[in-house]
């Protein structure tokens, strides 16, 4: 008799541990964002400064025509500059940085464009936020309708989901407005 108390006892507890497998969606890991310090910073041999994230990393792909790799290592993000100095060609860099952007559409469920102007730093541009699974989800350009032409593009350098990069994009595109809005002219390109 006790050992058939054993024996039911035993079936009920070995049965009661087995549970059947649940299903989980995938998940992603948790993307620490860099703290939001930034120090003002001189392009070297470019005629213009702004401010950068101390997380940045600032790389010279050709410093002879000031294109400019700002890297964010850790959430494998770049901001790319190009600049072009403005020789009676205004239209034509214009029309360039918007059939760029507009490039992009193709892939995005959507397009934000915002002016800008400071004024103070002359400086004077566009703002474009794509939406969607689109390559670049931010772009820029500024001049000072003279002299100056920048344009800057933000890459992901992973698959283009735009649900799992929403934390990563929203910070750069804060980070692409500190630098826009920090944006001055040195000079002449050296």
């Amino acid at each position: 008799m006790k050992s058939l108390k054993t024996i039911i006892i035993l079936s009920i507890v070995v049965s009661g541990c087995v549970s059947n497998p649940v299903a989980r969606p995938n998940g992603f890991m948790r993307i620490g964002m860099p703290e939001k310090t930034y120090s003002p910073i001189q392009m070297e041999g470019c005629p213009f400064s702004s401010s950068l994230n101390s997380s940045a990393k600032i790389l010279y792909k050709d410093s002879a025509n000031c294109w400019i790799d700002i890297v964010y290592p850790t959430l494998l993000s770049t901001i790319q500059l190009t600049y072009k100095p403005v020789e009676n060609n205004l239209q034509e860099l214009f029309m360039d940085a918007q059939k760029l952007a507009y490039k992009h559409t193709v892939k995005a469920t959507g397009m934000r464009e915002q002016v800008f102007a400071y004024d103070s730093s002359r400086v004077y541009g566009m703002y474009y936020e794509m939406s969607g699974a689109s390559a670049t989800t931010t772009q820029f350009y500024a001049t000072d309708s003279a002299q100056h032409f920048l344009r800057g593009v933000l890459y992901h350098y992973s698959t283009p989901n735009p649900d799992s990069l929403a934390p990563v994009t929203s910070f750069m595109r804060e980070e692409m407005l500190e630098f826009i809005s920090n944006l001055y002219w040195t000079g002449e390109q050296s």
